[in-house]
């Protein structure tokens, strides 16, 4: 029944993640055919497909021979497991050694020269991360280098696994591939690909690490070819832009593979490739791994032209604060706070304003603990405002400004006005740190000034519609006989 199971793609049971990991039980891999605007030799019988081994549960080619060094070394299940590596290695052995042995112990020894994103990718999966100085990517025998001082650590504490995927018989990689293929059909070739020395690309190493090698992948490759990084990360790009979603090392496979066949091209030996029965030239690389723990590396090595531009860039420099919908009040919910709903009634006090000295608005109000700050115009504000308002005139603000978070340059000229406004004005001074409502013609300004009060820690809000959203709300209600001061045709 869990055979079964497996077959429709369905893991159970206390080892179902264990299950999902093993490639014998998964559904085979996909082999993709690169769009035609990748493949230049398309018109040369040449078909080149992607191993999609991104599609693995780890979502890289290493969950492989992680899963075969652990399989191979049952002490890993209670050992403390470490291993030089700061990418898709280390990530896949930490996933494998939960699934196959449930142990939460991996360390994975990284450059301190890697970007702090890749470090939190790690500590994201459960790795601990120690860090070592010095050269970046190290020889695997040098005795002063990482993976040396690991050997030496493994070898002197029983504690400790150092699994080594970089001597280790039970790493499957292309070498090994490569072999068993030519083993199968002679007429094989195998193109290796290196990084060139001092533009590292992430994944694979440059010559001299191969040299260093002892891996037999001298007698498993017909042809090395060194990629530049940034021809390695443009190719990646257009990959992932057509649809196959692959790393910059894949990127370096695939402009591999198409030199060579250029080479063959122009040699006229191109055609000696070709299968006998259909007379095609099949052509597969690895796809190693995702591009998006390396996406800064993208934009540093192809630059911005490469990329379709940012519409409305300037708010990048602008608005850059929290907004939270909990911060908006409703014009009822405003006009209950400033009614010092629920509150123990305090000294009933005047308005001192010549405005609001008139017979028509003497009348006291209760105090409220809300402070009011009015960002309208002065005039705006003499004729209609609330009792114990702060005025603090935005001299861009008029009732003529509409739809400002649809007009990107009003927005960035309201939110420096307010950043500049909230420095210096000796208004906002006087708010406290208590509630504080701001006010202005339709609530949006507004919201802007709350979002920059609020990360200047006031206990700021608006109000949704801004002051005539407020005063339409209450003006059946007795808080507006109250609260509000109005500008007499007469008299003040």
């Amino acid at each position: 029944m869990e055979r079964q199971d497996e077959r429709l793609n369905i893991f159970s049971g206390a080892d179902s993640v264990a299950k999902y990991f093993n490639p014998d039980n998964l559904p085979l891999l996909p082999l993709v055919e690169v769009p035609l605007k990748l493949n230049p030799f398309r018109n040369k019988n040449v078909r080149i497909y992607a191993k999609m081994l991104t599609a693995h549960p780890a979502q890289n080619v290493k969950a492989l021979p992680a899963m075969n060094m652990l399989a191979h070394e049952p002490s890993a299940a209670s050992k403390s497991i470490v291993e030089a590596s700061s990418g898709s290695t280390v990530l896949s052995l930490a996933m494998a050694a939960r699934a196959l042995y449930g142990n939460e112990d991996v360390c994975a020894y990284v450059t301190n020269k890697k970007d702090p994103k890749q470090l939190q990718l790690l500590r994201f999966f459960g790795l601990k991360v120690s860090l070592y100085g010095g050269l970046a990517q190290q020889e695997p025998h040098d005795p002063k280098g990482i993976m040396s001082r690991l050997r030496r650590l493994a070898a002197a504490d029983e504690r400790i696994c150092y699994l080594g995927q970089y001597d280790n018989d039970h790493v499957c990689c292309v070498t090994g591939t490569g072999l068993y293929l030519k083993s199968q059909n002679p007429l094989v070739k195998v193109v290796g690909v290196c990084n060139v020395f001092g533009d590292p690309t992430p994944g694979p190493r440059h010559y001299p690490g191969f040299e260093s090698s002892r891996f037999p992948w001298r007698d498993a490759i017909d042809q090395l070819e060194e990629i530049s990084s940034v021809e390695s990360y443009s190719m990646s790009m257009q990959l992932c832009r057509e649809g196959i979603i692959a790393g910059p090392s894949s990127g370096e496979a695939l402009c591999a593979l198409i030199r060579y066949l250029e080479k063959r091209r122009v040699s006229g030996s191109l055609m000696e490739l070709a299968d006998a029965g259909t007379g095609d030239i099949s052509c597969v690389f690895i796809c190693c791994d995702l591009p998006y723990q390396y996406l800064d590396g993208y934009f540093n090595k192809l630059g911005e032209s490469q990329f379709p531009p940012i519409i409305n860039k300037i708010l990048l420099s602008c608005d850059q604060d929290k907004y939270s919908e909990s911060w908006v009040l409703t014009p009822i919910q405003a006009a209950q706070k400033l009614a010092g709903s629920g509150q123990r009634k305090q000294r009933l006090r005047r308005c001192l304003r010549k405005s609001c000295r008139t017979p028509a608005s003497r009348c006291a109000y209760r105090a409220v603990r809300n402070k009011i700050l009015d960002l309208r115009q002065r005039e705006d504000f003499e004729a209609r405002h609330i009792r114990g308002s702060l005025s603090s005139p935005l001299a861009e603000l008029t009732p003529m400004t509409e739809d400002i978070f649809g007009d990107p340059n009003t927005l960035h000229t309201l939110w420096k006005s307010l950043m500049a406004k909230f420095d210096e004005d000796e208004v906002v001074s006087k708010l406290g740190k208590g509630p504080v409502m701001v006010l202005c013609y339709t609530g949006e300004a507004s919201e802007i000034a709350t979002s920059i009060l609020r990360a200047k820690g006031y206990q700021a809000f608006s109000v949704c519609g801004g002051y005539p959203a407020l005063e339409k709300s209450s003006s059946s209600r007795a808080w507006s006989r109250e609260q509000s001061c109005k500008e007499q045709t007469t008299g003040g």
